[in-house]
């Protein structure tokens, strides 16, 4: 072993000593200078140029054995056209060319360092024509055993610098110009580093390699590239300083676009790239845009010609106002919106090609208030772009956001609900012009909201569909805390609880149309829609088709802050329904098909309000059945009334006073019925007592009982009947059928003037009559009505017998009237006349028994007979004028 040791020193001394040796014999006895012609001979059969080596060519020894050439020119090409004569492509003050030792024993040429000093280059393109192309002059044709091929490229350095120099490019064609003064670039090695090339191996490998130009381009290279013809390659650099904007300064690239663009006033990046000419991988590819933007990008790109690449990014947050301000763009816009001062995105992985990209999940921060998430985020085609995927939104005070960005202080002062805000869609599709979003919600304070599907169509011009669900909620505090129609909504509790929805939904900004549009309202009030449309927002017209299922009004309008109808029976009020088409304006309202209910009260037809001011209407109403005793006090009796129908029209002055109220309407009810009394009774009672009076008494005295006992019965009738006036309990077992009812009414300037008023077929009594009833100014009211009974089997006096009255007083104040004395008279009249015969009788009777003979004696018998007769004739028409005859 030590033998080994002891004869190894000595073979690494010997061959150390002998290259010391050789190097010194060179310098000593070799003169470089001497190699002059043979280099200006072989630049120019390589170039066609001329070289010319001023100054003398000397040895270096340390660190590496080498030449120093100094004052070294470069002819342009021989065109006195375009190059001035005598004119130099470069010229150098010194280059320093350093081989290795040991190779050079072996007669091989290892290049370890070139340093150039004063390098000075003109490169020149005119007409087409430029300096840096070589054209070798033609050689003279040699024997083919005399060709030999070129040897290839091999070298190996550890360093290259250029100092001191001047780069110049003038492209006279495109009228661009280049100048690189005082140019500064060093290469060199680190321990164990090295640049080579091998021509032979097709190999080209940097190590450990650092670069330095101008002190504006700093870094480090490794660099691994084989097989020339087919490139395979792997770079790792860390570029720790890149000052963009200077180099492209110099290069005068992008001077106008890149005015006070300060972020890549200084650029960092570190990272891998390998590949080959049909791929390339990027990774951990690490970048610092001037301490403004830092982040990490890993990406593969395969076929390079027609690529496809797929990687991931993450950027650190950074302030995205410093970062577009240096980019100068949005200045203005951008003007106090502090939230842009902390952002950051991030990507777990996205993939794509030249025209499509898909990002597996996308992370937007701004500040520490708003975070969104993109999944599976996809562009396809990139000239006519197709964007989709699904977004996240989560929980964020969307006021402080929205105060970041300096975007609606005053409009939003007040909307606390707008402090928690949250948005997401499962998935979203959206061009330039349509979007379209699924399974989406949306949270504003305590508002949620849910839709399946909604659509947003040319957004220049926009149409939107869908349906929505909006969850039950506090009404009154969501509008509360959106400050919307405050003092409006005081008291009205029913929107404490409220919950919408829409199966589907079409619109534009000008209109909206909604199909089975669902309101739900504190539990007791649920309309429905099966069409609702809104036309002309600034005008709007509604119309659709409206379900109001049983609710109670008695408990739904206090809690919408409205008085319940002042009616005698309310209870009816708690079962409405209410089932009708209608179209409305802002000053009209039409209904048609419509069917409510009011308890037992079914209401069919239409109404048509043309103009609510000016008032115009129209209408033609039909009631299944009515109580007039539900809606007023009508002294304890049931008055239900069937088949009632109201069809006319009414118009009123803008002012909408009664005083202008005109129209007309037919008024028609197929039954009324008063429950409480029995006026056939009544009329039997009357009936009795005609009968017993009517049985042809020859008793002049007893026929004056029975006209006053008939007038006793009107009398007690009369009693009967204002004592059913009064309040009181009522036998409703008792029932008057009082027929069907007709009139027609025209009202002019706020006086009702019916005519034609019928009651009739009722079988107790047939009423006709007239009058007027002013709505405006006294309210009088004047009616005269006439009775005719229908009682069957009764006396055929009532055949005869009209029962007059009359309605008098004002509408507020009403009081209704018999004529009482008509109808005694009426009837004693008419016992008088049906007992003519024998009253006359009886009183001849008494005057002959009384006078008779007398007459007789006076006058004779005859004359007698005939005085008597006349006397009595005169007394019985005397009885008669007692009662109206």
């Amino acid at each position: 072993m030590n033998k080994f040791v002891k004869y190894s020193a000595i073979t690494v001394v010997s061959v150390v000593g002998v290259g010391v040796i050789g190097t010194v014999a060179l310098v000593t006895l070799v003169n470089p200078n001497r190699f002059k012609p043979l280099i200006e001979k072989s630049v120019y059969q390589s170039t066609g140029r001329n070289i010319t080596l001023a100054g003398d060519i000397s040895w270096k020894i340390y660190p590496n054995i080498g030449l120093t050439l100094r004052d070294v020119t470069l002819s342009n090409p021989s065109n006195e056209k375009i190059f001035t004569k005598g004119s130099n492509m470069l010229s150098l003050k010194s280059a320093d060319v350093a081989v290795a030792l040991i190779p050079l024993l072996s007669h091989k040429v290892e290049l370890k360092t070139l340093n150039i000093d004063g390098l000075n280059v003109a490169l020149i393109q005119k007409d087409g024509i430029n300096n840096w192309t070589f054209t070798p002059p033609e050689q003279p044709n040699q024997p083919q055993s005399e060709a030999k091929e070129a040897e290839p490229i091999k070298f190996e350095m550890s360093g290259f610098s250029l100092t001191n120099s001047t780069i110049k490019y003038d492209n006279f064609d495109t009228n661009q110009h280049i100048d690189l003064p005082n140019t500064n670039l060093v290469i060199a090695t680190g321990f164990g580093g090295h640049i080579k090339l091998d021509q032979k191996t097709q190999l080209v490998d940097l190590s450990k390699v650092s670069i330095n130009y101008n002190d504006n381009f700093i870094g480090e290279l490794n660099v691994t590239l084989n097989n020339f013809e087919s490139p395979t390659f792997d770079t790792n650099v860390n570029i720790t300083k890149f000052k963009a904007n200077d180099i492209l300064n110099q290069l005068h690239i992008a001077d106008a676009e890149r005015k006070n663009l300060k972020l890549i006033d200084n650029v960092v990046i570190s990272g891998q790239v390998k590949g080959d000419m049909k791929d390339i991988d990027v990774k951990d590819f690490k970048f610092n845009l001037s301490d403004t933007i830092k982040g990490n990008v890993n990406v593969a790109v395969k076929n390079i010609k027609d690529p496809t690449y797929k990687g991931s990014l993450d950027l650190e947050p950074f302030n995205l106002n410093s970062a577009l301000d240096q980019l100068n763009i949005a200045v203005k816009d951008r003007k106090d919106k502090p939230l842009l001062n902390n952002f950051a995105i991030k990507s777990d992985g996205f993939s794509g090609d030249t025209k499509n990209i898909q990002i597996n999940k996308l992370d937007l921060t701004l500040g520490s208030q708003f975070t969104t998430s993109l999944n599976n985020l996809k562009v396809t085609n990139f000239a006519n772009p197709t964007i989709s995927g699904g977004i996240s939104i989560p929980q964020t005070n969307l006021n402080n956001v929205l105060d970041g960005l300096n975007i609606a202080k005053t409009e939003r002062k007040g909307k606390t609900a707008l402090n928690t805000f949250a948005f997401s869609a499962k998935s979203f599709n959206a061009t330039t012009s349509n979007v379209k979003l699924n399974t989406a919600d949306v949270t504003i304070g305590t508002f949620k909201m849910h839709s399946n599907n909604l659509a947003v169509n040319n957004i220049k011009n926009p149409s939107y569909s869908g349906d929505f669900n909006i969850a039950e909620l506090n009404l009154n505090q969501f509008l509360d805390s959106m400050n919307i129609a405050v003092a409006e909504r005081k008291d009205k509790p029913l929107l404490n609880k409220f919950s919408a929805s829409s199966s589907s939904f079409s619109g534009t900004v000008n209109n909206i149309n909604l199909n089975n549009f669902k309101l739900s309202l504190g539990d007791i009030f649920a309309p429905s829609f099966s069409k609702l449309s809104v036309n002309n927002f600034a005008k709007p017209v509604v119309s659709g088709h409206i379900n109001l299922p049983n609710f109670s009004a008695n408990k739904v309008m206090p809690q919408l802050g409205m008085a319940v109808p002042d009616i005698k029976n309310k209870a009816i009020l708690d079962n409405i329904s209410l089932d009708t088409d209608f179209n409305a304006t802002t000053n009209s309202a039409k209904l048609t098909n419509l069917k409510t209910n009011i308890d037992k009260t079914n209401v069919t037809g239409s109404l048509d309000v043309s103009s609510f001011k000016p008032l115009v209407l129209a209408n033609n109403v039909n009631l299944n059945q009515l109580d007039v005793s539900n809606f007023s006090d009508v002294n304890g009796y049931k008055v239900p009334m069937k088949q009632l129908q109201f069809a006319g029209n009414i118009k009123m002055n803008e002012k909408m006073e009664i005083a202008s109220l005109t129209g007309k309407q037919s008024i028609s009810i197929g039954n009324i019925t008063l429950q409480g009394l029995d006026t056939t009774a009544l009329i039997m009672q009357l009936h009795n007592t005609i009968n017993n009076a009517g049985n042809g008494n020859k008793d002049i005295i007893t026929t004056a009982i029975n006209a006053s006992n008939t007038l006793n019965a009107v009398n007690n009738m009369k009693a009967q009947i204002q004592a059913a006036t009064k309040p009181g309990n009522r036998n409703y077992a008792q029932t008057t059928n009082l027929g069907a009812f007709k009139a027609n009414v025209i009202i002019t300037n706020g006086l009702i003037n019916p005519s034609n008023i019928s009651l009739t077929g009722g079988g107790v009594a047939d009423i006709t009559g007239s009058g007027s009833a002013n709505l405006a100014g006294n309210k009088k009211i004047e009616y005269s009505t006439t009775s005719k009974v229908t009682v069957k089997g009764i006396n055929k006096v009532f055949e005869t017998l009209t029962f007059p009255a009359k309605i008098t007083g004002t509408i507020d104040d009403p009081s209704a009237s018999l004529d009482w004395v008509s109808i005694q008279q009426q009837i004693g009249k008419y016992l008088i006349e049906q007992n003519k015969a024998q009253v006359q009788s009886a009183v001849k009777q008494q005057i002959n028994k009384a006078v008779g003979q007398q007459i007789n004696n006076a006058i004779g018998q005859q004359n007698g007979n005939q005085a008597t007769d006349a006397v009595s004739k005169g007394v019985t028409n005397a009885i008669g004028k007692l009662f109206g005859g």
